[in-house]
């Protein structure tokens, strides 16, 4: 039969039981459950140093805590159901970059403004906000070099920059990205085109069943099945069709964010590099073949 008492040590006391750093991390992880499962309704909110502090007396390093804190997301959405179907609509990277965290904002400020045609419509000490600038030269701009099918940042709903120092010379910097426009969007089109499409493939479906002069006693029936059919169906694909065209785009302004936060991360420069024509003309110019 098994003893699940604890040791006991010579001397008559229970001998202390060790804990390795997976069980350790399990532990801490359940007592924030249980208290979370306590909680009646009024959030207690920390600040980060309160954070920071608790971790550290866990035995947590504070530059582990420091970036976990900053990896916190920028951007909530409302959950409106429509998430596992068509997609969560923010986008969020993270890079720990060289440099100082106040250049390394100005220089993805000046970046976002100048390439993407977005304006800062909030500023803090550590953290930038983004909106589609809507002058008449910037729309044409964009309209012109950021085509809609390959440039996503240019057109997202909101970013927000978050640049925050970890290190002496090194930063950490987070990117979030909000398409919850183009997700709007995207259902509106695909509801729009289902029922209107629908509508007609199903009485179509049902002209059909009217054309094939069944008798009366199943004729109402048929009518009824037909059109549902025909509606449904052309509903499901309209929807299926949209979904995947909104999931391209998050692919898309993945590989874009992505991109950008390379760049940043390996000090280079944070315009992409230029289309394979624009380079050969460059090679050109400068004497190289």
């Amino acid at each position: 039969m098994a003893n699940d008492e604890a040791p006991i040590r010579k001397d008559g006391e229970a001998k202390e039981r060790a804990i390795t750093r997976r069980d350790f991390e399990a532990v801490i992880r359940r007592a924030a459950e249980l208290s979370a499962s306590e909680a009646e309704g009024d959030e207690e909110s920390l600040s980060e140093a309160e954070v920071i502090r608790i971790a550290t007396e866990l035995g947590l390093p504070a530059r582990h805590v420091r970036q976990a804190l900053f990896e916190l997301p920028e951007i909530g959405t409302a959950n409106v159901g429509r998430e596992d179907y068509f997609g969560e609509p923010v986008l969020t990277g993270t890079r720990v970059v060289p440099g100082r965290a106040d250049e390394q904002l100005r220089r993805i400020e000046d970046y976002l403004t100048t390439r993407e045609y977005l304006q800062t419509v909030r500023r803090r000490v550590d953290r930038a906000f983004f909106m589609p600038a809507d002058d008449a030269i910037s729309n044409l701009a964009r309209g012109l070099l950021r085509p809609s099918r390959r440039y996503f940042l240019a057109r997202a709903h909101r970013v927000v920059v978050s640049v925050r120092p970890l290190e002496e010379d090194r930063a950490h910097v987070q990117i979030a990205v909000d398409l919850s426009q183009q997700r709007k969007h995207a259902v509106r089109t695909a509801w729009t085109s289902g029922i209107v499409v629908g509508t007609v493939v199903g009485g179509a479906a049902s002209l059909a069943v009217a054309l094939a002069d069944l008798p009366t006693a199943v004729a109402v029936t048929a009518h009824i099945t037909a059109f549902a059919a025909g509606f449904a169906g052309t509903l499901t694909v309209a929807l299926a069709a949209s979904r995947a065209a909104f999931r391209r785009a998050l692919t898309g302004a993945r590989f874009e964010l992505d991109g950008l936060l390379d760049r940043a991360e390996h000090g280079q420069s944070l315009e992409p590099p230029p289309a394979p024509w624009r380079k050969r003309i460059q090679q050109k110019l400068l004497g190289h073949s």
